[in-house]
Parts: C-alpha cells; sequence; structure tokens
C-alpha cells in the first residue's frame, strides 16, 4: 500500500514537473511573442516617422532658386498639407498660393487698430501734435508694456520671502486579484484566488518656507527692482525719443510749407518780369530773345514749385506718421516763425554737460544694468552659504479596503476602513557641498555680466558727451547759418527791386536780371531752411541733453538746458521770408 501510495507521489510530481516545463516554454513562447510584437511595433514608428519627415520636406521651398508654393486655403492663409484643408477651416478646399516669388493675401489675418484721428477744422501746433504722439504712438504704448512686465518680475522676486502653501487631494479605486499556488515540504498543496480591492482619499496642506538664507533672495530682489527701474528710464526716454521725432518732422514740413509760400513768390517775380519784357518789346526797347528768357524763368519757376509741392507732402506723411495717426488724413498746422537765438545764449559749461550726462535715460539705464549686474555678483556669491527652511504638513487619509479569499487564513473575507489624521513640521539647514562646479560657473558669468555692463555705461556716457557737445556745435552753427542768410536775403532783395526798376525803365538786361531773380529765390530758401534747421537743432540739444521731458521745453531751448539757465525772450519778429 505504501508502496502505491508514493508511486502515485512519483507520478504526481513527474504530471508537475511536465506543467512546469509546459508552462516554461509557453512562458518562453510568450516573451518571443512579445518581442517580436515589440520589433513590429518600433519599425512602424520607424516608419511613420520617415513618413512624416519626408511629407514635412515637402513643405519647404524645392530649391534655393525655386519659390515656395505653399497650399492656401479659400481665404488665403497658409496651410500645411498638399491634398487636403487645415480642419476647422472654412471652405474645406486647398488653393495654391500665386507663381513667383509672391505671397497671397490673408484675408484671416487680424486687421491693425484703427489709429488716431486729426480734426479737419483744426490748425494743430507743435504742442498739439507732441500730445498726440505720446497718448496714440504705439512705441511709448510697448516702452510702457516693457516697465509693467519688469515691475511683475519685481513682485515675483519679493515673493520668495513668503511661505508658499500647498493643498493636495487625490481619490481612487483599485482592484487585485493574485492568484497563489502553495506547497508545503510534506506534499500538501492548495490554489487559492484571493481577491483585494477598495477605494483611498488623500487630502494634504503642505507648507514651505525659507527662513534664512545669507542675503540670495535680498541679491535678487535687488536685481529685479534695478531692472525695473531701468525700464521705467526707457520708458521715459522712449517719450522723449517721441517727442524728438515729432518736432523734427514738425520743422521739416514747416519747412517745406514755407519754401512753397518763397517759390510762389518767386514765380509771381518770374511773371513780373515777363511783363515788363512784353511791355519793352511793344515799346521797341526789348528783344525776342529777352521775351524768350524771361518765359523759360517762368517755367523753371513753375517747375521748381512742383517740387516743393512734392516735398510738402513727403514732409506731410513723415509727420503723420511719427505722430501716428493715419497717413491718409488732411492735416492744417500752425507754422513755428519769428524765434530768435543768439549763440551766445548757448554755451554749455562742463558742469553743464556732466549734468546733462548724468540725466540722459540711456546713461541712466546703463547705470541701473550695472547695478543689476552687481547684485546678480551678490546672489551667485549667497548660492556658497547654506539655507535654514522650515516644512510642514497637514494630512488626512481614509482607506475602505475588502479582503477575500486570503491565503493561509481561515477567514472567508476582511473588510478594513481606516482613518487617518496626522501633522508634521520640520525645520532643516541645507549645506551646499558639491556641484560640479555649477555655482563657480555662475559666479564668473555673473562677474562677466558685471564687467561688460560696467564697460557699456563707459561708453554710454562717451557717447552721450560726444553727441551733447556735437549738438551744441551744429546748433552754433545753425544759428550762425540763419544770420548770414537773412543779411543775404536783404542784399539780394534790395538788388532785384533796384534792378526790376531799371529794367522797366529800359535799363539793364534780362541775364542780369534773372540771375538777380535766382539769387532771391536762393537767399530766401537758405533762410527759410537754416531757421527751421537751427529749430531742430536746438531740439537736438535738448534731446542730447536729457531736458526734451514736455513740448513745452521746444518753447524755450536755452532756459531748459539747465534749471538756473537765463531764460531768453523769444520775439515775435518777422517770419523768416
Amino acid at each position: 500500500m505504501g508502496v502505491v501510495v508514493r508511486e502515485q507521489g512519483m507520478e504526481q510530481k513527474k504530471g508537475h514537473r511536465q506543467d512546469d516545463r509546459a508552462l516554461f516554454h509557453g512562458s518562453r513562447s510568450l516573451v518571443k511573442g512579445r518581442k517580436v510584437a515589440l520589433a513590429c511595433a518600433v519599425l512602424l514608428g520607424s516608419s511613420a516617422l520617415s513618413g512624416c519627415q519626408t511629407t514635412a520636406m515637402k513643405n519647404m521651398p524645392p530649391a534655393p532658386n525655386q519659390p515656395w508654393n505653399a497650399p492656401v486655403d479659400v481665404n488665403g492663409h497658409i496651410i500645411e498639407g498638399h491634398e487636403t484643408a487645415a480642419p476647422g477651416r472654412k471652405g474645406g478646399r486647398v488653393l495654391k498660393m500665386p507663381t513667383g516669388y509672391r505671397l497671397s493675401s490673408d484675408r484671416v489675418l487680424p486687421q491693425p487698430a484703427a489709429l488716431g484721428k486729426v480734426q479737419v477744422d483744426h490748425s494743430y501746433d507743435l504742442a498739439d501734435l507732441i500730445d498726440m504722439a505720446q497718448s496714440i504712438n504705439p512705441a511709448t504704448r510697448q516702452a510702457w508694456d516693457a516697465a509693467r512686465e519688469s515691475a511683475a518680475e519685481t513682485g515675483i522676486a519679493r515673493s520668495a520671502y513668503l511661505p508658499h502653501l500647498t493643498a493636495a487631494a487625490m481619490g481612487g479605486y483599485g482592484i487585485l486579484e493574485p492568484h497563489n499556488r502553495f506547497r508545503s515540504n510534506n506534499g500538501l498543496r492548495a490554489n487559492t484566488n484571493s481577491r483585494l480591492h477598495g477605494t483611498l482619499e488623500r487630502q494634504q496642506v503642505g507648507l514651505e518656507w525659507l527662513l534664512f538664507d545669507f542675503g540670495k533672495r535680498r541679491a535678487v530682489m535687488e536685481e529685479a527692482t534695478q531692472k525695473s527701474i531701468g525700464q521705467n528710464i526707457l520708458f521715459t526716454g522712449e517719450h522723449q525719443k517721441v517727442i524728438h521725432k515729432v518736432a523734427l518732422a514738425y520743422y521739416r514740413y514747416s519747412a517745406a510749407l514755407n519754401n512753397v509760400s518763397l517759390v510762389r513768390k518767386s514765380l509771381e517775380n518770374a511773371h513780373a518780369i515777363a511783363r515788363a519784357a512784353e511791355a519793352n518789346l511793344k515799346n521797341g526797347e526789348g528783344t525776342v530773345v529777352d521775351t524768350s528768357q524771361a518765359e523759360q524763368a517762368v517755367a523753371e519757376a513753375e517747375l521748381v514749385l512742383a517740387r516743393t509741392e512734392g516735398d510738402v507732402e513727403t514732409y506731410r506723411l513723415e509727420l503723420l506718421t511719427a505722430v501716428g495717426v493715419n497717413p491718409s488724413q488732411p492735416l492744417h498746422i500752425q507754422v513755428d516763425t519769428g524765434r530768435n537765438i543768439q549763440v551766445d545764449d548757448i554755451r554749455l559749461s562742463d558742469e553743464m554737460v556732466h549734468e546733462a550726462v548724468a540725466r540722459r535715460p540711456d546713461v541712466l539705464a546703463a547705470y541701473t544694468s550695472l547695478r543689476a549686474a552687481q547684485s546678480a555678483v551678490e546672489g551667485a556669491r549667497a548660492s556658497y552659504r547654506p539655507q535654514i527652511f522650515m516644512n510642514g504638513n497637514i494630512g488626512y487619509n481614509f482607506d475602505d479596503l475588502h479582503f477575500r479569499n486570503l491565503p493561509l487564513v481561515n477567514i472567508n473575507s476582511i473588510n478594513d476602513r481606516v482613518h487617518t489624521f496626522g501633522s508634521l513640521i520640520t525645520a532643516g539647514i541645507s549645506v551646499p557641498i558639491y556641484d560640479g562646479g555649477l555655482r563657480r560657473n555662475r559666479l564668473r558669468q555673473a562677474h562677466e555680466r558685471e564687467d561688460s555692463a560696467r564697460a557699456a555705461l563707459q561708453d554710454t556716457q562717451n557717447n552721450a558727451v560726444r553727441t551733447i557737445v556735437s549738438a551744441e556745435a551744429m546748433l552754433h552753427t545753425g544759428i550762425t547759418a540763419y544770420q548770414a542768410a537773412l543779411s543775404l536775403q536783404k542784399a539780394s532783395q534790395t538788388g532785384f527791386d533796384a534792378a526790376l526798376t531799371a529794367f522797366r525803365s529800359g535799363d539793364g538786361t534780362m541775364t542780369r536780371m534773372l540771375e538777380l531773380q535766382n539769387t532771391l529765390l536762393n537767399a530766401r530758401l537758405s533762410v527759410s531752411d537754416s531757421y527751421y534747421g537751427m529749430l531742430s537743432a536746438a531740439a537736438s540739444l535738448a534731446y542730447a541733453a536729457g531736458t526734451l521731458g514736455s513740448s513745452s521745453v521746444l518753447s524755450d531751448i536755452e532756459g531748459s538746458l539747465e534749471e538756473t539757465a537765463p531764460v531768453v525772450p523769444v520775439s515775435n519778429g518777422q517770419a523768416p521770408g
């Protein structure tokens, strides 16, 4: 009987070994199958990627000397692909772009915002145009946005001083069904199908607070503050730039308008000379040559007038663009006339130049960049020092678990519900020991940026001095040229009037008459150009000195160069020309 049992046991062992071998071979087959499936997936993925790459290459220009013909939809919007329209596009049809190096008009593109408008029945002076430009010019808006963005960076840096609180909550449901096979030394075997399922909840509030870091946060805060100050300075400088740009455009437009009136006076003189030549010819005192020369002078004056009127339109568009209004609108301005500036009134001492350099926006912005770089160096040095911190959390956990058919336990099922509430507060110190040279390289970068910022500040200061001295010299030249042009105009006018009177009485020649007429026109144009050139140079000097902060400065250039400078009165004399 014992032998029979032993033989049955041997047969059972042999059967189990065969089952194990079959299970092992099945596992190997399964592993091989998984490897084959993985290899197929890799091949398919590689093929898909290569296909995507080939498709993407079709969307580029075919050659450096051939145009790019990408498809567009019915609205002219450039889309990707060659056969179907992009999802969501209207029409669903693909069109080709125009041939050659020309793009299609994208009707989906947002239209630009409406520009400012001018009043047709209003005559604008320079102050009105500057106020309008400061309100609607896109450059001032961009500078304002940059200043606000930099201010937000300061707020981000300040938040490092405050604790950070986080809340987390999660829940889930899970099932676990292990299949257990047990076998003891005495040959006892048991198969159990257990089951574990349940729900869980986790709710936690955490606290992180950096208590002390030996100046790193302070350095970061100072760096952000200096950058914010620099952006505010650049915002002020952008307004000065807009004022200067509008002022120069206004003076060029005023000069063009004044030149039109001068050329029209010259045309009237040419007609007067032509009438005098006709009268002399009828009286037998002139010749046909004189009449022809007079008619030629009239034609030349008309040609000059056409060119000057073209300059008026060009400078009008320039002025409207500088202000930021629609260039297609008509514009009426009040021409600035009667200003008188003496050379002795504009004398900048070394102290005035130093004060001017110290208030220029570009110099002050460069200085704030240097201070920000110095703060960055301090922050990089502070990264070598330890940090003292505090952490804390409060949590609540709930687990609802169900067990069934547990192995080796004579219990059919167990239900377990656990509620846990806990809290933990810790404090510690972290000391940096080794980071592979990261902190050393960052400190080196900070030092290089500081050196570059210092060199940029010095270069900006030198350029500022050169700009101020050059603007002062240009203003002196402009004032001298204007005074000389006035003298030339006075002499030319006297000579022309005398020659015209003599020519009408039969004395003098037509050639001499036309020469004096051209000389008078050139003298008048020189007065107009040098006058508005003098005002432009004065505005440029105020801009270079950093005092062009409002339109009122342009009416008193001399007094604006320094608060204690004497105010030179503005005369309302005869208009130039």
